[in-house]
């Protein structure tokens, strides 16, 4: 008898006890020359929800499925996502390359058809490719190659292979989320819908079932597959069962000196104003029963992912493949006095970031490491050349002997807000000079980015640097499509003003410029 946590359905306990039935020769172990890649994906996961990346090591629920991944890895306590919402990060991550550079700034830009990416370079170098999941490319092709993977299955599979009466109590539930039902908070799920399929029927067991079976379908070559989950994205889907797993009542709320951070921050107070009218007050009530439902939402997940453990260890395969966990963006959960992400602060751009492979032995590090970086350290451990085109660096160094390998992190919310940061220091810098949203931290002694410096005199050669920083990465990672002449120049010669005005040139050129957003209809 397999033991499992009692929570767990049975369709989770069959794909976690049954992983032993599968032959040897399927675990491609001796078959393969380079390592298998998983890569496992949350949505919009907040660190603090965590066991792993929560605070003394305690997430505000528990999650052993998301902990048993990364105890077997290097897990990065400050690591950085490109982008503070979604496509731009996922699409970041894909290419190796910043959201500039590929014109993936919002939440339906759409990718380049022939953009280069993980699964192209994988494929080429003999790999199997599969993305499952969500996967944010803003396509609607169906049943075609696309972006070097050879399978695709997500939301359209998974919503294709259900009954007629499945689908309509998903139709159902989902009118209550359209942007016509659409009402207030109501997205972020302050009554606690749960979602009524049963749990075999909900979309993440069946991605897990696809990517198991496409780990097992051949063991001639080895594979590269994604995992991408959409929990816990609003409106945070849960089955019935997980209602009382959680009570809002007892839930821990962040505490906000609101008047402090209007005075600091103008963008902030004044997006957080707007959103207010559009949306009403973020009340106690709305915020306890959201952050339930986000809670219940995280327990699901990570249902799926310790019977992913369960799998991999029962099938051998941890042997011989890395795993990555990653969440392509933090969460705001009521700090800041908001619900949601989108703000370039610490709990939506520091996200979890965890990678196990063979010979790689477990640690823990707060070096400075990115999502973009995880391109080429997969190449790196695959042994891949690397593609020119990444703008990351390998962290294998520091995953096998605790290397530095950067002193500096960039994330861009183009349009309105970059930042950079190094080991101690932060600068936010507003794309438009009247917006409010220049900021200075000192992360050593105000880690929460509460205290803002950008004023202060004696800091200006702080400020000195980090601008200089970010205007020399921007002047060697150009957008695709604009010429050399229209875009920013290195910051040799350049005062401290004058960067500023190129970097705030850069980022609204980038906007104003990029290409047409995808269609709505039938989005991946």
């Amino acid at each position: 008898m397999c033991p499992m946590p009692s929570r767990l359905s049975p369709l989770l306990l069959l794909l976690a006890c049954c992983a032993a039935e599968s032959e040897d020769a399927s675990r491609g172990g001796d078959a393969m020359d380079r390592p298998n890649v998983l890569i496992v994906i949350s949505d919009d996961l907040a660190s603090v929800a965590t066991g792993t990346w929560g605070p003394g090591g305690e997430g505000l629920i528990p999650t052993p499925g998301i902990d048993a991944l990364a105890r077997r890895g290097v897990v990065f306590e400050r690591a950085l996502c490109a982008s503070p919402f979604c496509t731009p990060s996922r699409q970041s991550f894909l290419t190796g390359r910043w959201p500039h550079s590929i014109r993936v700034t919002q939440l339906k830009s759409t990718l380049p058809k022939d953009a280069p990416t993980l699964g192209t370079v994988f494929r080429d170098a003999g790999y199997r490719t599969a993305a499952i999941g969500k996967m944010h490319w803003m396509r609607t092709r169906v049943g075609e190659v696309e972006f070097g993977f050879d399978r695709i299955a997500g939301k359209i599979e998974w919503q294709n292979q259900l009954s007629p009466k499945e689908r309509s109590v998903l139709d159902e539930y989902n009118r209550g989320w359209s942007r016509a039902e659409r009402k207030g908070w109501s997205m972020s799920n302050p009554e606690g819908a749960p979602l009524p399929l049963a749990e075999e029927s909900h979309m993440a067991p069946f991605l897990l079932r696809e990517a198991r079976t496409f780990m097992e379908e051949d063991n001639t070559r080895p594979f590269l597959a994604f995992l991408s989950l959409g929990e816990p994205h609003a409106p945070f889907h849960f089955p019935p069962r997980l209602l009382d797993a959680v009570d809002p009542s007892a839930l821990p709320l962040p505490q906000v000196d609101e008047v402090l951070q209007s005075k600091e921050v103008l963008g902030l107070a004044t997006m957080l104003k707007s959103r207010r009218a559009l949306k009403g007050p973020l009340t106690e009530d709305i915020l306890r029963g959201a952050l339930a439902a986000y809670l219940r939402s995280v327990l699901w997940m990570d249902e799926q992912l310790v019977a992913l453990d369960r799998y991999l260890e029962a099938s051998g395969r941890w042997e011989n493949t890395i795993v990555i966990f990653w969440s392509d963006n933090g969460y705001l959960l009521g700090e800041r006095g908001h619900l949601g992400k989108n703000y370039p602060y610490r709990e939506v751009v520091q996200v979890p970031l965890s990678i196990a492979a063979p010979g790689i032995s477990p640690a823990r590090t707060d070096e400075l490491a990115h999502a973009i970086d995880v391109f080429p350290t997969l190449c790196a451990l695959c042994g891949i050349e690397p593609p020119e085109f990444l703008q990351g660096v390998s962290l294998e160094p520091l995953l096998r002997s605790g290397t530095k390998v950067r002193d500096q992190a960039y994330t861009e919310f183009v349009g309105q807000v970059a930042t950079m940061e190094t080991e101690r220091w932060k600068l936010h810098l507003g794309a438009q000079a009247s917006a409010g949203w220049d900021q200075l931290y000192d992360l050593q002694t105000d880690p929460g980015e509460t205290d803002n410096r950008f004023g202060e005199a004696s800091l200006q050669p702080v400020v000195t640097d980090l601008v200089r920083r970010m205007q020399d990465l921007l002047a060697s990672t150009p957008p695709d499509g604009v010429s050399t002449e229209s875009w920013i120049s290195s910051s040799e010669g350049a005062n401290t003003d004058k960067g500023i005005r190129a970097i705030r040139r850069a980022l609204s050129l980038v906007e104003s410029s990029r290409p047409a957003v995808a269609p709505r209809p039938g989005e991946r």
